[in-house]
């Protein structure tokens, strides 16, 4: 709820730029509107850390976003208006080139610690998106390379296939997605152009995410590595189980089991056929979502007597 008053603050704000009473006094409204959009960022960032101050460079951040905000959505009128207003528009900009010259200095000083532009990016913005923006960007390029390349096995490592079990129900998804974009197309496209093209990209990029998908089952198998057990699904699970900290290798689950927080189901889109009972919970850190300590891991391969068999040897 904290999270959402300010965008009701600021959304409510905008509309009332468009009111009559701000068209006549558009000066007034532009202060009011960049006050209200500044306040409430900065109030947010106050709320969320009840028992500290909040970062300084966050705080002028906040103030520089509501500035920007109340510059781009206000209505015509009261934006024109802010744009007279010379010293608004100059303390503004000082506080928009402070926060940016600031962040980038963090951000360079984080690349050179570092060495890593992800890093770098978190310093700028806040790491769940950046961390979205990788794995989107990496999906992406998967889905459009790498079609002649083989699994990611390591040296040493036995590798574990799981994907065609998977992948032939995956196709299906992605011939009813192609289906999809043509049809949404044919029937938006007569209403509006623009709405048409937004859910022909949203439909093009789902069926791109579907193919990199199935890419990432068939590049991405479970591996039995020295130092474990390697539970990968696709690009969703990557988790790496100590061979001593299996206890037991249990012959089945149920469905409820698999949605409990103590047990990690890596079989995606079927059931599992290996389920690993451990000796003692480890922490499970997902690529989003919080940590959570797992007492189980079930996952499912095309040929589990395989790996049962080189698992005895461990148990």
């Amino acid at each position: 709820m904290v999270l959402l008053a300010p965008f009701f603050a600021i959304l409510s704000a905008r509309f009332a730029t468009h009111s009559d009473l701000a068209a006549r006094y558009p000066r007034t409204a532009a202060l009011l509107f960049v006050w209200i959009a500044a306040d409430a960022l900065a109030l947010t960032l106050l709320a969320k850390a009840p028992t500290k101050s909040p970062d300084l460079r966050a705080l002028l951040g906040a103030i520089a976003l509501g500035c920007v905000i109340a510059t781009v959505s206000a209505a015509i009128p009261v934006r024109s208006a802010l744009l007279d207003m010379k010293s608004l528009l100059v303390t503004m900009g000082l506080t928009i080139i402070a926060y940016v010259s600031w962040s980038l200095h963090l951000a360079v000083q984080a690349f050179r610690r570092t060495r890593s532009m992800q890093a770098a990016a978190c310093v700028v913005l806040p790491e769940k998106l950046v961390r979205f923006a990788v794995y989107e960007s990496a999906m992406m390029r998967l889905a459009l390379f790498s079609w002649k390349a083989q699994p990611h096995v390591p040296p040493g490592a036995q590798a574990f296939a799981y994907h065609k079990v998977i992948n032939p129900l995956v196709a299906t998804f992605l011939v009813l997605q192609l289906i999809e974009i043509v049809v949404v197309d044919l029937l938006v496209s007569h209403w509006s152009e623009t709405a048409a093209l937004l859910l022909l990209g949203l439909g093009v990029w789902g069926a791109l995410f579907i193919i990199a998908m199935m890419k990432a089952f068939r590049l991405y198998p479970v591996l039995l590595e020295a130092e474990g057990l390697r539970v990968r699904g696709g690009s969703f699970v990557d988790f790496t189980v100590p061979l001593n900290a299996i206890a037991a290798v249990e012959p089945s689950i149920s469905d409820a089991e698999t949605r409990q927080a103590t047990v990690l189901n890596a079989a995606i889109l079927s059931h599992p056929n290996v389920v690993l009972r451990l000796s003692r919970p480890l922490e499970y850190r997902p690529l989003f979502g919080k940590a959570r300590m797992v007492e189980r891991v079930a996952f499912r391969l095309d040929n589990p007597a395989s790996l049962l068999l080189q698992l005895e040897k461990h148990i």
